[in-house]
């Protein structure tokens, strides 16, 4: 299918079976037996960029924008949006508008084990995000935080049980913006591209990514990837 611009196709599986199935084609004919890997139920990319008025211009907006133009080659246009705030209503603003359209949350900012930083209400504790982002009924979602330290257990572990969170992929310690630009759009190209799993796609992107060792991959509280200290 070379003629299609984004590397994501929504069509119709017609039969599963075990970590396999069968689709149909743009033709209508059956495909044969394809990974589960591959599918995906919905593809979304959310960017937020959380603003602090200091570092935007020099830091935040160039790391976001690098994300934005890179997942606009990965998906289509109307399946990626990014946004930049500066506080928490406006993030539950945001979330509970667009929470449905979307499979992957990234966020650009800084974090340290404190929480995630808001130009305006100042450190965000992780009971005060899960709260915005409490939803009753939302299909889970994997968060990549770019943010600086936002790996620790404190912060990345307690997100991660989340309902709402099936994994969260956080650095460890502080990371350079170029090297979070490159492990996120690393991690989609193995993940969405490639067809990897949310964990292998993880192990490739800090195998592949220079300075990356730092990033971790909390599920339901538990760290399933990256160093233990």
């Amino acid at each position: 299918m070379e003629d299609l611009s984004s590397v994501v196709w929504r069509t119709k599986v017609v039969e599963a079976g075990h970590g396999k199935v069968k689709i149909q084609m743009r033709d209508g004919s059956i495909s044969d037996w394809i990974g589960s890997s591959l599918c995906h139920r919905n593809i979304g990319v959310l960017i937020v960029t959380l603003g602090d008025l200091a570092t935007e211009d020099t830091l935040l907006d160039p790391l976001a924008k690098s994300v934005l133009q890179f997942c606009r080659l990965l998906v289509p246009d109307d399946q990626v949006r990014a946004y930049k705030i500066r506080s928490v209503n406006e993030l539950k603003a945001i979330w509970g508008k667009d929470h449905a359209n979307y499979s992957h949350v990234i966020f650009v900012g800084h974090g340290s084990k404190r929480g995630l930083n808001f130009a305006i209400d100042g450190w965000a504790t992780p009971e005060v995000l899960n709260e915005a982002f409490r939803k009753r009924g939302a299909a889970p979602k994997v968060f990549i935080s770019l943010c600086c330290q936002t790996g620790f257990q404190a912060v990345g572990g307690v997100l991660s049980k989340m309902p709402i969170c099936s994994q969260f992929i956080a650095p460890f310690h502080s990371v350079h913006g170029a090297i979070a630009s490159q492990f996120a759009q690393t991690f989609l190209a193995f993940h969405l591209l490639q067809g990897e799993t949310t964990g292998v796609a993880f192990n490739h992107a800090r195998e592949s990514t220079p300075g990356s060792t730092s990033f971790r991959l909390w599920r339901n509280g538990r760290l399933k990837a990256g160093p233990a200290v």
